[in-house]
Protein backbone atom coordinates (compact mmCIF):
# COMPACT_ATOMS: atom_id res chain seq x y z
CA UNK A 1 0.00 0.00 0.00
CA UNK A 2 2.94 2.26 1.08
CA UNK A 3 4.71 1.29 -2.45
CA UNK A 4 1.89 2.14 -3.95
CA UNK A 5 1.01 5.63 -2.60
CA UNK A 6 4.83 6.67 -3.05
CA UNK A 7 4.10 5.52 -7.22
CA UNK A 8 1.07 7.63 -7.06
CA UNK A 9 2.50 10.27 -5.38
CA UNK A 10 5.95 10.52 -7.96
CA UNK A 11 3.13 9.93 -10.44
CA UNK A 12 1.46 12.76 -9.70
CA UNK A 13 4.65 15.07 -8.93
CA UNK A 14 6.06 14.04 -12.76
CA UNK A 15 2.63 14.95 -13.83
CA UNK A 16 2.55 18.80 -12.80
CA UNK A 17 6.18 18.99 -13.84
CA UNK A 18 5.12 18.15 -17.25
CA UNK A 19 1.90 20.23 -17.32
CA UNK A 20 4.58 22.97 -16.23
CA UNK A 21 6.91 23.04 -18.48
CA UNK A 22 3.93 22.70 -21.64
CA UNK A 23 2.85 26.00 -19.88
CA UNK A 24 6.37 27.07 -19.79
CA UNK A 25 7.12 26.13 -22.90
CA UNK A 26 3.45 27.71 -24.29
CA UNK A 27 4.37 31.26 -23.09
CA UNK A 28 7.93 31.23 -24.67
CA UNK A 29 5.84 29.97 -28.37
CA UNK A 30 4.02 33.14 -28.05
CA UNK A 31 5.00 35.21 -30.73
CA UNK A 32 5.95 38.82 -30.67
CA UNK A 33 2.63 39.76 -32.43
CA UNK A 34 0.96 38.05 -30.09
CA UNK A 35 2.44 40.25 -27.28
CA UNK A 36 2.37 43.34 -29.23
CA UNK A 37 -1.43 42.35 -29.76
CA UNK A 38 -2.16 41.91 -25.73
CA UNK A 39 -0.40 45.40 -24.87
CA UNK A 40 -2.41 46.92 -27.23
CA UNK A 41 -5.59 46.04 -26.15
CA UNK A 42 -4.15 46.61 -22.20
CA UNK A 43 -3.28 50.16 -23.72
CA UNK A 44 -6.71 50.91 -25.05
CA UNK A 45 -8.47 48.93 -21.89
CA UNK A 46 -6.33 51.42 -19.86
CA UNK A 47 -7.49 54.49 -22.01
CA UNK A 48 -11.49 53.65 -21.50
CA UNK A 49 -10.12 53.45 -17.90
CA UNK A 50 -8.89 56.76 -17.88
CA UNK A 51 -12.09 58.05 -19.57
CA UNK A 52 -14.12 56.65 -16.81
CA UNK A 53 -12.27 57.90 -14.22
CA UNK A 54 -12.32 61.35 -15.47
CA UNK A 55 -15.88 61.36 -15.68
CA UNK A 56 -16.15 60.15 -11.77
CA UNK A 57 -14.34 62.94 -11.34
CA UNK A 58 -15.87 65.37 -12.94
CA UNK A 59 -18.75 63.78 -11.18
CA UNK A 60 -18.21 64.45 -7.95
CA UNK A 61 -16.78 67.51 -8.01
CA UNK A 62 -20.00 68.92 -9.00
CA UNK A 63 -21.72 66.43 -6.55
CA UNK A 64 -19.49 68.42 -3.85
CA UNK A 65 -19.83 71.56 -5.00
CA UNK A 66 -24.03 71.39 -4.18
CA UNK A 67 -23.40 69.52 -0.97
CA UNK A 68 -25.45 66.46 -2.23
CA UNK A 69 -24.65 63.11 -3.47
CA UNK A 70 -27.90 61.76 -6.66
CA UNK A 71 -29.66 58.78 -5.53
CA UNK A 72 -28.19 55.52 -6.25
CA UNK A 73 -24.59 56.89 -5.83
CA UNK A 74 -23.90 54.26 -3.06
CA UNK A 75 -24.51 51.47 -5.07
CA UNK A 76 -22.48 52.93 -8.22
CA UNK A 77 -19.58 54.00 -5.66
CA UNK A 78 -19.36 52.13 -2.61
CA UNK A 79 -16.41 53.33 -1.06
CA UNK A 80 -18.60 57.29 -1.63
CA UNK A 81 -21.98 56.16 0.90
CA UNK A 82 -25.18 58.00 0.18
CA UNK A 83 -24.38 60.20 3.11
CA UNK A 84 -20.87 60.82 3.03
CA UNK A 85 -19.46 63.85 4.27
CA UNK A 86 -17.91 66.31 1.49
CA UNK A 87 -14.71 65.41 3.49
CA UNK A 88 -14.91 61.91 2.59
CA UNK A 89 -15.95 62.84 -1.16
CA UNK A 90 -12.94 64.77 -0.87
CA UNK A 91 -10.86 61.84 -0.27
CA UNK A 92 -12.59 59.74 -2.94
CA UNK A 93 -11.75 62.51 -5.71
CA UNK A 94 -8.11 62.76 -4.52
CA UNK A 95 -8.00 59.23 -4.82
CA UNK A 96 -9.04 59.18 -8.10
CA UNK A 97 -7.18 61.46 -9.71
CA UNK A 98 -4.08 59.56 -7.75
CA UNK A 99 -5.19 56.49 -10.27
CA UNK A 100 -5.59 58.54 -13.20
CA UNK A 101 -2.04 60.43 -12.86
CA UNK A 102 -0.78 56.57 -12.08
CA UNK A 103 -2.03 54.90 -15.37
CA UNK A 104 -1.32 58.28 -17.12
CA UNK A 105 2.05 58.06 -16.07
CA UNK A 106 2.28 54.48 -16.79
CA UNK A 107 0.94 54.91 -20.86
CA UNK A 108 3.44 57.78 -21.34
CA UNK A 109 6.40 55.39 -20.07
CA UNK A 110 4.74 52.74 -22.56
CA UNK A 111 4.81 55.29 -25.17
CA UNK A 112 8.31 56.49 -24.61
CA UNK A 113 9.54 52.63 -24.59
CA UNK A 114 7.67 51.99 -28.12
CA UNK A 115 10.55 53.71 -30.41
CA UNK A 116 10.79 57.86 -31.62
CA UNK A 117 7.42 58.80 -33.14
CA UNK A 118 7.34 60.08 -37.13
CA UNK A 119 5.98 63.08 -38.24
CA UNK A 120 5.87 64.69 -42.08
CA UNK A 121 3.86 66.36 -44.06
CA UNK A 122 2.51 65.04 -47.83
CA UNK A 123 0.42 66.88 -50.34
CA UNK A 124 -0.59 66.59 -53.61
CA UNK A 125 -1.64 68.94 -56.79
CA UNK A 126 -2.50 69.98 -59.91
CA UNK A 127 -1.25 72.42 -62.60
CA UNK A 128 -2.04 74.08 -65.75
CA UNK A 129 0.09 76.83 -67.30
CA UNK A 130 0.58 78.67 -71.22
CA UNK A 131 3.00 77.93 -73.60
CA UNK A 132 5.71 80.21 -73.08
CA UNK A 133 6.17 78.21 -69.36
CA UNK A 134 9.37 76.10 -69.33
CA UNK A 135 7.56 73.19 -67.07
CA UNK A 136 4.39 73.58 -69.35
CA UNK A 137 2.34 72.20 -66.51
CA UNK A 138 -0.22 70.04 -67.50
CA UNK A 139 -2.16 67.91 -64.92
CA UNK A 140 -1.60 66.23 -61.75
CA UNK A 141 1.30 66.22 -59.31
CA UNK A 142 2.00 63.44 -57.08
CA UNK A 143 3.75 66.07 -54.46
CA UNK A 144 5.86 65.26 -51.98
CA UNK A 145 6.38 63.07 -49.04
CA UNK A 146 8.31 64.72 -46.16
CA UNK A 147 8.86 62.72 -42.98
CA UNK A 148 11.08 64.01 -39.77
CA UNK A 149 12.20 63.21 -36.60
CA UNK A 150 13.26 65.49 -33.95
CA UNK A 151 15.04 63.39 -31.17
CA UNK A 152 16.24 64.38 -28.19
CA UNK A 153 18.73 63.15 -26.14
CA UNK A 154 18.99 63.77 -22.79
CA UNK A 155 18.56 67.34 -21.37
CA UNK A 156 20.91 69.06 -23.76
CA UNK A 157 21.69 67.08 -27.34
CA UNK A 158 19.12 66.95 -29.50
CA UNK A 159 18.59 66.05 -33.57
CA UNK A 160 16.39 66.93 -36.66
CA UNK A 161 16.70 64.79 -39.35
CA UNK A 162 14.33 64.91 -42.48
CA UNK A 163 14.42 63.29 -45.65
CA UNK A 164 11.74 64.10 -48.63
CA UNK A 165 10.71 61.67 -51.46
CA UNK A 166 9.49 64.01 -54.64
CA UNK A 167 8.59 63.75 -58.03
CA UNK A 168 10.90 65.80 -60.58
CA UNK A 169 10.11 68.09 -63.37
CA UNK A 170 11.38 65.44 -65.42
CA UNK A 171 9.05 62.99 -64.49
CA UNK A 172 12.63 61.09 -61.84
CA UNK A 173 11.40 60.16 -58.35
CA UNK A 174 14.01 61.42 -55.94
CA UNK A 175 14.83 60.65 -52.22
CA UNK A 176 17.12 63.40 -50.41
CA UNK A 177 18.25 63.94 -47.02
CA UNK A 178 17.61 67.59 -46.91
CA UNK A 179 18.42 68.35 -43.14
CA UNK A 180 20.65 65.90 -41.15
CA UNK A 181 21.62 68.18 -38.38
CA UNK A 182 22.57 67.22 -34.71
CA UNK A 183 22.57 69.80 -31.85
CA UNK A 184 23.85 70.81 -28.20
CA UNK A 185 21.95 73.31 -26.12
CA UNK A 186 25.00 75.08 -24.50
CA UNK A 187 22.69 77.65 -22.41
CA UNK A 188 19.12 78.88 -22.58
CA UNK A 189 21.02 81.33 -25.53
CA UNK A 190 23.00 79.32 -27.69
CA UNK A 191 22.40 75.94 -29.66
CA UNK A 192 25.25 74.71 -31.67
CA UNK A 193 24.35 72.65 -34.76
CA UNK A 194 26.77 70.49 -37.06
CA UNK A 195 25.06 68.70 -40.23
CA UNK A 196 23.01 70.02 -42.90
CA UNK A 197 20.73 73.13 -42.60
CA UNK A 198 18.69 75.30 -43.99
CA UNK A 199 20.71 78.28 -44.49
CA UNK A 200 19.76 80.98 -41.85
CA UNK A 201 19.38 83.89 -44.59
CA UNK A 202 16.04 86.19 -44.39
CA UNK A 203 13.13 84.68 -42.78
CA UNK A 204 11.62 82.43 -45.32
CA UNK A 205 14.35 79.95 -45.64
CA UNK A 206 14.01 79.06 -41.94
CA UNK A 207 10.15 79.50 -41.45
CA UNK A 208 9.07 77.52 -44.41
CA UNK A 209 10.54 74.47 -44.89
CA UNK A 210 10.11 71.56 -47.30
CA UNK A 211 6.41 70.48 -46.01
CA UNK A 212 4.22 72.20 -47.88
CA UNK A 213 1.59 73.13 -45.37
CA UNK A 214 3.34 75.13 -43.79
CA UNK A 215 3.14 78.15 -46.37
CA UNK A 216 -0.06 80.55 -46.85
CA UNK A 217 0.44 79.43 -50.93
CA UNK A 218 1.92 77.14 -53.08
CA UNK A 219 5.11 77.89 -54.14
CA UNK A 220 7.94 80.09 -53.09
CA UNK A 221 9.79 82.78 -54.21
CA UNK A 222 11.41 81.67 -57.38
CA UNK A 223 14.93 83.16 -55.99
CA UNK A 224 15.10 81.45 -53.02
CA UNK A 225 13.72 77.85 -54.21
CA UNK A 226 15.40 74.86 -53.24
CA UNK A 227 18.47 74.39 -55.13
CA UNK A 228 17.00 71.56 -57.37
CA UNK A 229 13.91 73.37 -58.16
CA UNK A 230 15.98 76.10 -59.51
CA UNK A 231 16.78 78.81 -56.82
CA UNK A 232 19.77 81.33 -57.60
CA UNK A 233 20.77 81.42 -53.94
CA UNK A 234 22.44 78.59 -51.34
CA UNK A 235 19.33 77.33 -49.00
CA UNK A 236 20.95 74.63 -47.70
CA UNK A 237 24.40 74.49 -45.92
CA UNK A 238 26.34 71.35 -44.75
CA UNK A 239 28.85 72.77 -41.88
CA UNK A 240 28.78 74.49 -38.36
CA UNK A 241 25.71 76.84 -37.01
CA UNK A 242 25.27 78.48 -33.88
CA UNK A 243 21.91 80.40 -33.42
CA UNK A 244 20.07 81.46 -30.28
CA UNK A 245 18.00 84.79 -28.29
CA UNK A 246 19.21 87.45 -26.45
CA UNK A 247 16.99 89.69 -24.16
CA UNK A 248 16.97 93.28 -24.79
CA UNK A 249 15.15 94.62 -21.65
CA UNK A 250 11.70 93.71 -23.07
CA UNK A 251 12.59 92.87 -26.51
CA UNK A 252 14.57 90.16 -28.20
CA UNK A 253 17.58 89.81 -30.39
CA UNK A 254 17.76 86.41 -32.35
CA UNK A 255 21.18 86.00 -34.04
CA UNK A 256 22.78 83.61 -36.09
CA UNK A 257 26.53 82.41 -37.11
CA UNK A 258 27.34 79.79 -39.92
CA UNK A 259 30.38 78.32 -41.79
CA UNK A 260 30.34 75.35 -44.34
CA UNK A 261 30.85 74.17 -47.83
CA UNK A 262 30.18 76.44 -49.89
CA UNK A 263 28.19 75.45 -53.03
CA UNK A 264 28.83 74.64 -56.82
CA UNK A 265 27.12 74.72 -59.95
CA UNK A 266 26.92 71.69 -62.41
CA UNK A 267 24.88 70.76 -65.21
CA UNK A 268 23.47 74.46 -64.79
CA UNK A 269 22.14 74.34 -61.58
CA UNK A 270 23.15 75.29 -57.70
CA UNK A 271 24.26 72.32 -56.21
CA UNK A 272 25.17 71.97 -52.17
CA UNK A 273 28.35 70.25 -51.64
CA UNK A 274 27.35 67.27 -49.06
CA UNK A 275 30.61 64.91 -49.00
CA UNK A 276 33.30 67.50 -49.06
CA UNK A 277 33.74 71.18 -50.58
CA UNK A 278 34.75 71.55 -53.62
CA UNK A 279 37.61 74.34 -52.93
CA UNK A 280 39.33 76.20 -50.55
CA UNK A 281 36.90 78.27 -49.30
CA UNK A 282 34.57 78.09 -47.05
CA UNK A 283 31.04 79.63 -46.70
CA UNK A 284 30.30 82.24 -43.58
CA UNK A 285 26.92 83.69 -43.20
CA UNK A 286 25.10 85.88 -40.34
CA UNK A 287 21.57 86.76 -39.47
CA UNK A 288 20.80 89.30 -37.07
CA UNK A 289 16.96 89.34 -35.83
CA UNK A 290 15.44 92.44 -33.64
CA UNK A 291 11.99 91.56 -31.98
CA UNK A 292 10.51 94.52 -30.10
CA UNK A 293 7.73 93.86 -27.72
CA UNK A 294 4.81 95.74 -25.98
CA UNK A 295 2.94 97.72 -29.10
CA UNK A 296 5.04 96.31 -31.76
CA UNK A 297 4.83 92.51 -30.90
CA UNK A 298 5.13 90.14 -33.66
CA UNK A 299 7.25 92.32 -35.60
CA UNK A 300 10.63 91.32 -36.48
CA UNK A 301 13.29 93.13 -38.44
CA UNK A 302 16.94 92.20 -39.53
CA UNK A 303 20.04 92.11 -41.28
CA UNK A 304 22.02 89.24 -42.66
CA UNK A 305 25.00 88.44 -45.05
CA UNK A 306 26.52 85.40 -46.66
CA UNK A 307 30.17 85.11 -48.15
CA UNK A 308 31.98 82.48 -50.26
CA UNK A 309 33.61 81.38 -53.83
CA UNK A 310 31.56 79.62 -56.02
CA UNK A 311 32.96 77.28 -58.56
CA UNK A 312 31.84 76.54 -62.06
CA UNK A 313 31.69 73.25 -63.80
CA UNK A 314 31.61 71.51 -66.95
CA UNK A 315 29.34 68.94 -68.13
CA UNK A 316 32.26 66.74 -68.30
CA UNK A 317 33.50 67.80 -64.60
CA UNK A 318 36.04 70.22 -65.61
CA UNK A 319 36.52 73.55 -63.79
CA UNK A 320 35.21 76.55 -65.98
CA UNK A 321 35.20 79.54 -63.64
CA UNK A 322 35.39 80.64 -60.30
CA UNK A 323 33.14 83.32 -58.83
CA UNK A 324 33.89 85.14 -55.40
CA UNK A 325 30.17 85.59 -53.98
CA UNK A 326 29.26 88.58 -51.72
CA UNK A 327 25.56 88.96 -50.53
CA UNK A 328 24.12 91.17 -47.83
CA UNK A 329 20.91 91.75 -46.79
CA UNK A 330 17.39 93.02 -44.77
CA UNK A 331 14.39 91.83 -44.23
CA UNK A 332 10.47 92.50 -42.05
CA UNK A 333 8.22 90.04 -41.00
CA UNK A 334 4.69 90.77 -39.27
CA UNK A 335 2.94 88.02 -37.62
CA UNK A 336 0.12 89.18 -35.63
CA UNK A 337 -3.75 90.15 -35.68
CA UNK A 338 -4.23 87.91 -38.36
CA UNK A 339 -1.64 89.59 -40.44
CA UNK A 340 1.15 87.68 -42.09
CA UNK A 341 3.75 90.30 -43.70
CA UNK A 342 7.23 88.77 -45.12
CA UNK A 343 9.08 91.32 -47.39
CA UNK A 344 12.87 90.08 -48.06
CA UNK A 345 15.51 92.01 -50.28
CA UNK A 346 19.13 90.29 -51.64
CA UNK A 347 22.11 92.57 -53.00
CA UNK A 348 24.57 90.80 -54.53
CA UNK A 349 28.37 92.33 -55.31
CA UNK A 350 30.26 89.27 -56.84
CA UNK A 351 33.56 89.20 -58.88
CA UNK A 352 34.81 86.72 -60.87
CA UNK A 353 38.45 85.36 -60.02
CA UNK A 354 41.34 87.57 -61.69
CA UNK A 355 38.95 90.13 -62.20
CA UNK A 356 38.66 93.37 -59.98
CA UNK A 357 35.10 94.42 -61.55
CA UNK A 358 32.22 93.55 -59.47
CA UNK A 359 28.83 93.06 -60.36
CA UNK A 360 25.88 94.15 -58.73
CA UNK A 361 22.68 91.97 -58.79
CA UNK A 362 18.94 92.86 -56.83
CA UNK A 363 16.64 90.27 -55.79
CA UNK A 364 13.40 90.99 -53.47
CA UNK A 365 10.15 90.08 -52.58
CA UNK A 366 6.94 91.40 -50.71
CA UNK A 367 4.10 88.67 -49.75
CA UNK A 368 1.03 90.15 -47.87
CA UNK A 369 -1.82 87.05 -46.36
CA UNK A 370 -4.80 88.07 -44.00
CA UNK A 371 -6.38 85.39 -41.65
CA UNK A 372 -10.11 85.88 -42.15
CA UNK A 373 -11.86 82.59 -40.49
CA UNK A 374 -10.88 79.35 -42.08
CA UNK A 375 -10.02 81.79 -45.42
CA UNK A 376 -6.59 83.25 -45.52
CA UNK A 377 -5.98 85.25 -48.82
CA UNK A 378 -2.19 86.21 -49.81
CA UNK A 379 -0.34 87.86 -52.23
CA UNK A 380 3.10 88.36 -53.47
CA UNK A 381 5.26 90.55 -55.35
CA UNK A 382 8.96 89.47 -56.39
CA UNK A 383 11.42 90.84 -58.60
CA UNK A 384 15.06 90.15 -59.89
CA UNK A 385 17.34 92.39 -61.23
CA UNK A 386 20.43 90.09 -62.43
CA UNK A 387 23.73 91.58 -64.22
CA UNK A 388 23.66 89.98 -67.25
CA UNK A 389 27.27 89.39 -67.30
CA UNK A 390 28.03 87.76 -63.96
CA UNK A 391 28.67 84.32 -64.29
CA UNK A 392 27.27 83.12 -61.17
CA UNK A 393 23.43 83.58 -62.57
CA UNK A 394 24.84 82.88 -67.24
CA UNK A 395 25.43 79.70 -65.82
CA UNK A 396 22.63 78.37 -64.39
CA UNK A 397 19.54 77.39 -65.90
CA UNK A 398 17.38 80.58 -64.86
CA UNK A 399 19.43 83.02 -64.08
CA UNK A 400 17.75 85.68 -65.66
CA UNK A 401 16.16 89.07 -64.47
CA UNK A 402 12.38 88.41 -63.82
CA UNK A 403 9.00 89.47 -62.16
CA UNK A 404 6.19 87.59 -60.81
CA UNK A 405 3.02 88.50 -59.19
CA UNK A 406 1.20 85.91 -57.10
CA UNK A 407 -2.21 85.41 -55.82
CA UNK A 408 -3.91 82.55 -54.42
CA UNK A 409 -6.60 81.55 -51.17
CA UNK A 410 -5.71 79.11 -48.68
CA UNK A 411 -9.03 77.48 -47.04
CA UNK A 412 -8.47 75.50 -43.08
CA UNK A 413 -10.32 72.14 -44.04
CA UNK A 414 -8.24 71.23 -40.48
CA UNK A 415 -5.71 72.78 -38.74
CA UNK A 416 -3.39 69.93 -39.82
CA UNK A 417 -5.23 69.97 -43.69
CA UNK A 418 -5.13 72.75 -46.08
CA UNK A 419 -6.82 73.44 -49.53
CA UNK A 420 -4.87 75.95 -51.73
CA UNK A 421 -4.95 77.52 -54.96
CA UNK A 422 -2.80 79.50 -56.62
CA UNK A 423 -2.51 82.02 -59.87
CA UNK A 424 0.35 83.83 -61.34
CA UNK A 425 1.88 85.37 -63.95
CA UNK A 426 5.76 85.65 -64.83
CA UNK A 427 7.70 87.72 -67.25
CA UNK A 428 11.32 86.86 -67.73
CA UNK A 429 13.68 89.41 -69.29
CA UNK A 430 15.81 88.48 -72.49
CA UNK A 431 19.60 86.88 -71.73
CA UNK A 432 22.48 85.28 -73.03
CA UNK A 433 23.21 82.21 -71.28
CA UNK A 434 25.69 79.77 -70.92
CA UNK A 435 25.11 75.88 -71.58
CA UNK A 436 26.72 72.74 -70.01
CA UNK A 437 29.74 72.65 -72.59
CA UNK A 438 30.43 76.39 -72.21
CA UNK A 439 28.45 77.71 -75.09
CA UNK A 440 26.17 81.00 -75.16
CA UNK A 441 22.72 80.48 -76.23
CA UNK A 442 20.32 83.49 -76.22
CA UNK A 443 17.03 83.43 -74.58
CA UNK A 444 14.23 85.51 -75.84
CA UNK A 445 11.98 87.49 -73.48
CA UNK A 446 8.88 85.62 -72.49
CA UNK A 447 5.78 86.08 -70.29
CA UNK A 448 3.36 83.28 -68.64
CA UNK A 449 0.79 81.80 -66.48
CA UNK A 450 0.31 79.62 -63.78
CA UNK A 451 -2.69 78.48 -62.16
CA UNK A 452 -2.23 75.16 -59.06
CA UNK A 453 -4.44 73.71 -56.74
CA UNK A 454 -3.18 71.86 -53.89
CA UNK A 455 -4.05 69.75 -51.00
CA UNK A 456 -1.56 68.78 -48.05
CA UNK A 457 -1.60 68.01 -44.40
CA UNK A 458 0.88 67.49 -41.49
CA UNK A 459 0.85 64.82 -39.31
Amino acid sequence: MAIHLAMGRRATTLCVMLLLALAGTGVRAETDAERIRRLEQHLAANQRLIEQLAARVAELERTAASGAVAKGEAARVPAVAASAAPTDQAKAIVSLQDSVNQISEGLGRRDAESGLPLHGFADVSAGWSSARDPQRLRGFNAGSLDVYLTPQIGDRAKALVEVVFESLPGGEQEVDPERLQIGYTVNDAMTMWIGRFHTPMGQWNTLFHHGANLQNGISRPRFIDFEDKGGLLPTHTVGLWANGKLRLGGSQLSYDGYVGNGPSIRDRNLQVNIFSDDNGSKLYGFNLGYLPQRMFGGLTVGLHGMATRVNTYSTGGAARNSTRLRMSGTYLGYDANGWDVLAEAYRLANREAGSSERRSSTLWFVQVARALGLWTPFARFEKTHLDPADPYFTNQAVGRSYRRVTTGLRYELHPRAALKVEFSETRESAALLVDGEGVVQPFDAAQYRRTAIEYSIAF
